[in-house]
């Protein structure tokens, strides 16, 4: 069966909470996981945030979510560090993108890339960019394949507490 993309809906929350927890179990003990915990974040709390103020979409494999990816106009990420890029409301931001694991491999995660510069184009946007943790390679080899590229790298998003001291942001022209 062909995997749909589509926006979510309130209905949908509860399943992208769990699918989120069922990512957060597979990093576990990962040396790429990017500070992902079930509980901790990301949580049906930030799936209903992306909801609300920007878009949040799903992929499904039939009825089953196979996927998702929060994105909005609001760079949360650059809240109060030196040398933030302006912003610009031309600029959407991608939060979390998720793929179950038994799903993984399947190019999903770039079907969801796709929905979500289809959206923010859709809304005028001119540039995607996201931050990812410099240690998560297979988030990194996905992006590049979809054809974003760095635009800075060392950038301290206020996560070192959390063992993640270093973000690159990434972008890519709509």
């Amino acid at each position: 069966m062909a995997v749909t993309v589509r926006a979510a809906l309130e209905k949908d929350l509860k399943s992208i909470g769990s699918l989120y927890g069922a990512v957060c179990d597979a990093l576990q003990g990962r040396p790429y996981n990017p500070g992902w915990s079930r509980d901790g974040f990301p949580t049906v709390d930030c799936a209903r945030e992306y909801l609300q103020n920007g878009a949040l979409l799903i992929a499904l494999d039939g009825a089953e979510p196979a996927g998702s990816v929060g994105l909005t106009q609001n760079p949360s990420a650059e809240d109060g560090f030196e040398n933030a890029p302006a912003f610009d409301e031309k600029i959407w931001y991608i939060h979390v993108l998720a793929v179950h694991p038994s799903r993984q491999r399947r190019g999903i995660s770039s079907l969801l890339l796709r929905a979500a510069e289809d959206y923010a184009r859709s809304q005028s946007a001119h540039t995607m960019r996201l931050y990812v943790w410099e240690g998560n390679s297979p988030a990194i080899r996905a992006y590049e394949k979809a054809g974003y590229s760095c635009a800075q790298q060392g950038v301290d998003i206020g996560l070192a507490e959390f063992g993640l001291p270093r973000f690159s942001l990434y972008e890519k022209s709509l």
